[in-house]
């Protein structure tokens, strides 16, 4: 008796732990995303300097580097908002996983949404350190050509571990959905849960392919819709579906 209360206990403090995570990760995504949005309108940030007459191409690319660096401050606060978002998403993908019953399929979905955070986290270190290189020798007297050529290739490589984060990503949420038709049984949440996971899995994977597209207009877009909305309420749910089937899995 002693064991299986203690067992409950146990149980009740890893489903109330995963709900804390899953809560967190909605807010921090949230943030992030509402951040990134104002900061890329020019709300919480100065606007980009218009082409002047009579300004070379050259002036006008160091006009633009040197009005970014005055922007990073603010692109490294939201990034990292985002970092730790993903942090909770894999967490919560892991415990998803355990709570599905360690399928085969859950596992696999579990491990793609995991690296798929590591992927977006890599790349977001690659975009603070390469735009703050980027910043400072567009401050000083370093050629502005190998300056945008330096820019291009890390806004190039960002953009392919993003590809790669959101179609892991999305691949894993729809083993998610999947796996939770499967063993939903007559549980009509359970399948309304299923139907949401694969809607926003389908959403990542069509923001991965704005990114993969160049579609950087797109790609923005999508990247608010999801950090604003739709993760956060997919995290929100599932941080419910625990506190209220705490003994799921």
């Amino acid at each position: 008796m002693a064991t299986q209360t203690m067992q409950g206990v146990r149980a009740a403090h890893r489903t109330s732990t995963a709900a804390v995570v899953a809560y967190a990760g909605a807010a921090a995504f949230a943030l992030a995303a509402a951040w990134f949005w104002l900061a890329t309108k020019g709300v919480t940030v100065a606007a980009a300097p218009p082409a002047r007459q009579g300004e070379t191409a050259a002036q006008g690319l160091r006009s633009y580097y040197q009005w970014q660096a005055t922007t990073l401050v603010q692109e490294r606060w939201y990034t990292v908002i985002a970092i730790a978002g993903f942090l909770c998403l894999a967490a919560v993908a892991f415990a998803v996983r355990d709570g599905l019953g360690r399928h085969a399929l859950a596992r696999a979905g579990a491990l793609a949404i995991g690296l798929g955070a590591l992927s977006w986290i890599a790349g977001s270190l690659v975009q603070i350190g390469g735009h703050h290189a980027v910043g400072l020798m567009a401050g000083h007297s370093n050629p502005i050509d190998t300056v945008n050529a330096i820019a291009f290739t890390v806004d190039l490589i960002v953009a392919t571990f993003a590809a790669a984060a959101f179609t892991l990503a999305g691949a894993g949420l729809l083993a998610f959905a999947v796996t939770a038709r499967r063993t939903a049984g007559q549980r009509a949440a359970a399948g309304v849960w299923a139907g949401y996971t694969a809607v926003v899995g389908v959403l990542l994977l069509v923001t991965a392919g704005a990114y993969a597209a160049g579609n950087g207009g797109l790609a923005d877009l999508l990247l608010f819709a999801d950090g604003v909305a739709a993760l956060p309420v997919w995290l929100v749910w599932t941080g419910r579906c625990w506190r209220a089937e705490p003994t799921a899995g």
